[in-house]
């Protein structure tokens, strides 16, 4: 089962290809500054946030605002990927429905175009980084390659679980984004662990979304990151990947019904 699954991605590799070109591009169509949205977003947000929280808390401010981006971003991919996984098999009756095309295609097709925006805001946070903490890069921020191989599973695990999960439960989508955002202020993407103290600790101890996106933040602020850590987010990104994988195999000749 698992190997029909891959091949039928290998099978359609050119329509993955062309339905990722196709959106980037419908994403930016008529824009002036085009693919430019992904760097400024993340980097707005994590400038007006970074700089709030450093005046309140008396922090550096070129300390605070390299940890915002570096959180915000890999957050950011994991929203996208969960939204966006919402409507990968709706959006993609038509294809369903009139071609010969395998059905796990169009979650990893949300998945790609998330990921290229990532990698986008990702390079606008090293020049930042280089700018403001020139003396932080070294040999730590190589690991952010397993990082994002990690996070790539999980939430191709994630769009995965959405894309069935709101087929047969049409109200998973509003609590989705519930669930998110509850998750956002539970899980340090723009605070520091430390800061919950010992008494909170098991917020994020608990939580499998701090695991997933400390491989990929603190190598970007160049950071070593613990070996339990990773092979906790190996385990969970594993285990969201083949729940999402068993889903979409389970209910592959329905899912022309449920649409």
């Amino acid at each position: 089962m698992t190997k029909g699954f891959f091949r039928g991605i290998w099978r359609d590799k050119y329509i993955i290809a062309g339905l990722v070109n196709r959106d980037l591009q419908a994403k930016y169509r008529r824009s002036l500054l085009g693919v430019l949205w992904s760097i400024i977003t993340p980097f707005a947000l994590s400038v007006i946030i970074g700089t709030v929280y450093a005046f309140l808390f008396n922090q550096d401010i070129k300390v605070m605002i390299p940890m915002m981006f570096a959180g915000l971003n890999p957050w950011t991919f994991i929203v996208a990927c969960a939204e966006g996984g919402n409507n990968a098999f709706i959006h993609a009756e038509g294809y369903l429905k009139q071609l010969d095309v395998n059905p796990q295609i169009f979650p990893l097709r949300v998945v790609f175009v998330g990921f290229i925006n990532l990698l986008y805001s990702i390079m606008a946070f090293f020049v930042l980084y280089l700018i403001l903490q020139p003396n932080a890069f070294g040999a730590e921020m190589l690991m952010l390659i397993p990082g994002l191989v990690i996070m790539f599973v999980f939430c191709w695990g994630v769009a995965q679980f959405a894309a069935v999960a709101n087929l047969y439960v049409r109200d998973y989508q509003p609590l989705q984004s519930l669930a998110l955002q509850g998750l956002f202020y539970v899980t340090p993407i723009i605070y520091r662990p430390s800061q919950l103290g010992e008494k909170f600790a098991f917020v994020y101890r608990f939580n499998p979304f701090y695991y997933i996106l400390d491989v990929v933040k603190q190598p970007l602020l160049g950071n070593a990151v613990p070996w339990e850590t990773y092979l906790i987010a190996i385990a969970v990104a594993l285990v969201a990947f083949t729940v999402g994988t068993l889903m979409v195999n389970a209910c592959r000749w329905k899912i022309n019904f449920k649409l």
